[in-house]
């Protein structure tokens, strides 16, 4: 039996018929493709390693169009910007991490900013109010406000981002270009899966939801991922 076996795999390996020899290249091509992703889902330890940028408010050290590689909390953790100017640690230009997070812990469009300072529960949030927990300060690079807790204009009110909210830190550098393919995916096909209001409106945004990005600015683009003035990015 296991002789057999053998024969027929020796024969599909070695075949000079055009179909089973295509057969033979897919399966391969595939074996391939899934191992580099493990060991990239792997060493990244995030539910989301690869994200393309969308929006500008991390210009001019993440652009529009850039893939970004993160890595989750459980292989690296957050420098923020206060000691990362203490130590001289940089990353995409200033000091301190960039992160990729979902605001208020939520389900939505994650956002990628750099992580400014740690608060504790009853510190002072940058507009004066109290911080109801502890957790990260972040900013858009190209920003003039903090996130928390007027990002979105104050509706949702923006909480300080605890850990268990943080996608990914993401690694230098950024790969530019790329990510526009994965921005224009969604601009073709969304509209073709997007389905009427009764029945549920499935749509692309709601399948990639676990990569994509926002940094608020250019937003409310890519598949109903987008929204209103500071965020930036999307799924790989």
């Amino acid at each position: 039996m296991q002789d057999q076996s053998r024969e027929r795999t020796k024969k599909l390996w070695e075949t000079d018929n055009y179909w089973l020899a295509l057969l033979r290249d897919i399966i391969v091509a595939f074996l391939v493709v899934a191992v580099i992703l493990s060991i990239v889902y792997w060493y990244s330890g995030s539910e989301s390693p690869l994200v393309a940028v969308q929006s500008g408010s991390m210009v001019p050290h993440i652009n529009i169009g850039d893939v970004v590689y993160n890595r989750g909390l459980n292989r690296v953790s957050v420098v923020t910007y206060n000691d990362g100017k203490a130590t001289d640690y940089q990353r995409f230009g200033d000091y301190g991490d960039v992160i990729i997070y979902r605001p208020n812990g939520e389900r939505v469009t994650p956002i990628i900013h750099r992580a400014m300072y740690w608060v504790n529960a009853g510190d002072r949030l940058p507009n004066n109010q109290t911080a109801a927990h502890a957790g990260f300060i972040t900013k858009g690079d190209h920003n003039q406000d903090y996130d928390q807790p007027l990002l979105y204009g104050g509706s949702p009110f923006i909480e300080p981002v605890k850990p268990e909210w943080i996608i990914g830190v993401a690694q230098q550098p950024a790969i530019p270009w790329i990510g526009n393919l994965r921005l224009a995916l969604d601009t073709v096909i969304s509209p073709l899966i997007t389905i009427s209001q009764e029945y549920k409106s499935f749509s692309i945004s709601s399948l990639s939801d676990g990569f994509a990005l926002s940094s608020l600015n250019a937003l409310r683009g890519c598949g109903g991922f987008l929204a209103a003035s500071k965020l930036a990015s999307t799924p790989f």
